[in-house]
């Protein structure tokens, strides 16, 4: 047992290492060579872990995605008012950045870098998140709460508007996380405009 927990440390060190590094470096220009000297280990344990380097990017790209969908299946599951639902959601992939700013930035940035098994696996699991906020402009429509617009750009242009608040949002700044996410939330709601 004490022997499973080291194994699991171990590895738990060697992906918060890769995360570092991918988010500063990016994936192409952090080596394994850097990742287990910072953890102190030799490359062959690295290998022990995971097949490759890019089996390691795969992993971190993978549980931070596989983390947003169960959060917003849950929220899916736990509000039955599609406009709750909708803007709990967005409030939620946007405050992810709070805590997992280097793995969004690495989900989002160092995904092409992926070889093409895995980048299938990961357009997958994209496609999973899209068809959730698919679902709620549906239901949206479907109570005759959805303005005449295709659901299709507005899916894109609700994840264009989240996905790239982690570049400009700055921690310690003016705005926290939840003032970002709310007035994202507010502006796909609402728009821009006075009525």
């Amino acid at each position: 047992m004490v022997l499973r927990a080291m194994d699991d440390n171990t590895k738990e060190m060697l992906l918060s290492k890769a995360i570092d590094l991918f988010y500063k470096k990016g994936y192409a220009g952090a080596s394994v060579r850097e990742i287990v000297k910072s953890v102190k280990v030799s490359n062959s344990i690295l290998y022990h872990y995971f097949k490759d380097k890019n089996e390691l990017l795969y992993v971190i790209i993978e549980r931070i995605g596989r983390e947003l969908i169960e959060s917003l299946r849950s929220i899916q599951n736990t509000y039955s008012d599609p406009v709750e639902a909708l803007s709990r959601m967005i409030i939620t992939q946007v405050s992810i950045v709070k805590e997992k700013k280097k793995e969004v930035k690495i989900f989002l940035e160092e995904q092409y870098q992926l070889n093409e098994i895995y980048k299938k696996r990961i357009l997958k699991q994209h496609k999973e998140i899209y068809s959730i906020y698919k679902r709620q402009l549906e239901l949206l429509e479907k109570e005759g709460r959805l303005r005449d617009v295709n659901k299709a750009v507005a899916n894109f242009a609700i994840h264009a508007m989240m996905n790239w608040s982690y570049r400009w949002y700055k921690e310690g700044g003016s705005l926290s996380i939840e003032d970002v996410a709310n007035a994202i939330t507010d502006i796909f709601f609402y728009g821009i405009l006075k009525r």
